[in-house]
């Protein structure tokens, strides 16, 4: 099945100054904190540890002590283990914190206002949380149309099956949570029906109705957040569109997903090494490797050699200028440790991202083959978010060895940000200039 995607292209700086998504830590550890705190200042309100010997409740146990007990079952849970949601605690902790506060108010406890402004404070932070996603949207939007280039790109099976996968995982997680809720109601219910009545001491001090109250509620909760979840991504990718991204490596609202940015590799295609009868790299990688059959080179590639007469750094000091120039986007023209330039004008080093729609949805990588877009089948993974100030490459922490300098080469003439340094004896190194250094 073949869908067309919008192509848009948007200017490297327009791209790299989107709006990143908020921080999954700072979001996770303010949200557990307000709960954490919150509990510790309803303990203080209430004098908890003057009736820490007293039985758990008093009289005939009655459905709102279940729910007393749960709820601070819950809260405590929350506070120490909160972080296994994920960004989930955003929207969850609100709701934690009003299900302790139900009880606590019905039973006039000195904690109930307490339990409330905690509930308030985290949903202010997870409205916070929702109003910059709601930036981003407007922002990923705008530019998306701004960009536009008119032109619209088939999309491959497999990148069509892989869009419509996280939503699909999505809702059958939400599903399966709202599932166990009711499962879990259903036999809480009948528990509680069983405890109704007795005192702590017939129940022997044991109650098992609070603690399944706390799972269900627990669930109930997880399972509201997965369904809004999903329809903020369906809202997110129906705001911005099915776009296919023709981006810059390197900088953005996501990782890049080329090798251009990344460490140089110096690997070359098994078949170009074969197709050059002067190319010695594929037979001093067999000298070295006997082991390894044909199929290994193809899966691999073939490391270039430093001796070798078309990929050596002899070879390399002997381009002209604009010989080099017209190589430079090559990986086997660099050191191991220097990033690697990439044009902003030829299409070859543009990152491929299709269906980026925000940090809801950052799309998957893709290629172009026999002129549709689609992704690797085999390895099918989302584009992981960038957060504010990070780097593909650690660019601003590479310097350039500063002996044996042959010469350097001005890599503007073929529309890269930066010069290359040619080395007596060793492989090029790519020195981006300040313009290329873009901060998302």
């Amino acid at each position: 099945m073949k869908s067309a995607f919008a192509v848009a292209k948007p200017d490297p700086r327009d791209w790299a100054a989107l709006p990143t998504g908020p921080s999954r830590k700072r979001q996770l550890v303010v949200a557990c904190l307000i709960v954490a705190m919150t509990t510790v200042v309803a303990f203080v309100a209430d004098r908890a540890w003057e009736t820490f010997d007293d039985d758990a409740w008093e009289g005939p146990y009655r459905a709102i002590d279940m729910l007393g007990l749960s709820g601070l079952l819950m809260a405590v849970l929350f506070s120490v283990g909160g972080w296994f949601l994920g960004r989930l605690a955003v929207g969850a902790a609100p709701f934690v914190l009003a299900y302790v506060a139900f009880p606590h108010t019905v039973e006039g406890y000195a904690s109930a206002p307490y339990w409330w402004a905690g509930a308030a404070v985290a949903a202010l932070w997870a409205l916070l949380q929702v109003s910059a996603a709601v930036q981003e949207i407007r922002a990923i939007r705008v530019l998306a149309i701004s960009s536009d280039t008119g032109l619209n790109a088939e999309i491959g099976r497999h990148a069509h099956a892989a869009l419509r996968k996280p939503l699909r995982l999505r809702l059958l997680w939400a599903a399966a949570l709202s599932a166990a809720a009711v499962i879990g109601y259903v036999a809480t219910k009948g528990v509680l029906a069983t405890e109704l009545g007795h005192s702590y001491q017939q129940l022997e001090g044991e109650s098992i109705s609070d603690y399944l109250a706390t799972a269900t509620a627990g669930l109930s909760i997880v399972a509201l957040i997965q369904w809004m979840r999903c329809a903020w991504t369906a809202t997110a990718r129906h705001t911005v569109g099915t776009i296919l991204w023709q981006v810059p490596p390197g900088v953005g609202p996501v990782y890049s997903t080329s090798v251009l940015y990344e460490e140089a590799d110096r690997v070359l295609p098994f078949e170009r090494a074969r197709a050059l009868p002067s190319c010695s790299c594929l037979a001093e990688q067999r000298e070295e490797d006997p082991d390894e059959d044909e199929e290994y080179f193809r899966s691999y590639g073939v490391l270039v050699s430093n001796y070798c007469p078309e990929h050596g750094i002899d070879k390399i000091n002997s381009l002209t200028p604009d010989e080099f120039r017209a190589l430079a986007t090559n990986t086997w023209l660099f050191d191991e440790d220097s990033p690697v330039p990439a044009s902003d004008r030829n299409e070859a080093d543009m990152d491929l991202v299709i269906g980026f729609a925000g940090h809801s949805f950052t799309g998957f990588p893709g290629h172009f083959r026999d002129g549709v877009a689609d992704v690797d089948p085999v390895w099918v993974e989302p584009l992981e978010e960038r957060e504010h100030g990070d780097y593909d490459c650690d660019v601003e922490h590479r310097t350039a060895p500063s002996a044996g300098v042959l010469d350097r080469i001005d890599l503007r003439l073929a529309s890269i940000a930066g010069q290359a340094i040619r080395y007596r004896h060793g492989r090029a190194w790519f020195e981006p200039s300040e313009e290329s250094r873009i901060a998302p």
